[in-house]
């Protein structure tokens, strides 16, 4: 009677251990198919940007550039007709990070709220990059763009892309032509107003 007990015992935790592991399989399954999923904007940029999707995580910011992207380069412009570099730095800013700045790319870098610096190894997502045709913080900033990281940066340029367009783009930083440009980078506190709107 001892041998029967034993017997029922060892199937009662043998029938309770194979219960476990069919309910905990498909929970595992389904917190992994939702840390899988990668939205069509994170493809897309990833491939633009050559870094994985994943590492595309400011959806906001990618979804704004999408939406400009190839809009022709007028100076002064300020709509999708044509858009100066200014402007879309002002607009960009406006709507990813909550922060109205100054309306042309030379007050943009004189402002008291732009953190200036030159050290190409300090810039993060989100950072201005200020140029003029000399390179030099003697003459006027004439261009701006922002830093996306991985040495890209997206602005409104008259300088034609490959496809032959000007207009909103995305462009290497360490190009010659660009680094010959450069005059420093700026940083903007992100969600929050520094001016007022007459600026």
């Amino acid at each position: 009677m001892g041998f029967l007990f034993r017997i029922c015992i060892l199937v009662f935790v043998l029938f309770g251990m194979s219960n476990c592991k069919t309910t905990v399989a498909p929970v595992v399954e389904e917190e992994k198919e939702e840390q899988d999923e990668i939205l069509p904007i994170q493809k897309k940029y990833g491939a633009i940007l050559g870094i994985i999707p994943e590492k595309v995580e400011n959806i906001a910011l990618y979804n704004f550039i999408d939406s400009w992207m190839e809009t022709p380069y007028k100076m002064g412009g300020e709509n999708r007709k044509g858009i100066d570099c200014s402007f879309f730095a002002q607009f960009l800013y406006h709507d990813v990070y909550n922060n109205l700045i100054e309306r042309t790319a030379e007050k943009q870098y004189m402002a008291p709220s732009t953190d200036k610096f030159i050290g190409q190894e300090y810039l993060k997502e989100g950072d201005l990059l200020f140029f003029n045709t000399r390179g030099s913080q003697h003459h006027p900033i004439s261009h701006v763009g922002i830093y996306l990281g991985h040495n890209q940066f997206v602005h409104s340029t008259s300088r034609k892309s490959s496809s032959g367009r000007n207009g909103v783009q995305i462009s290497n930083f360490t190009d010659r032509h660009w680094q010959k440009m450069f005059v420093a980078a700026g940083r903007k506190a992100k969600n929050t107003n520094n001016i007022t709107q007459d600026n």
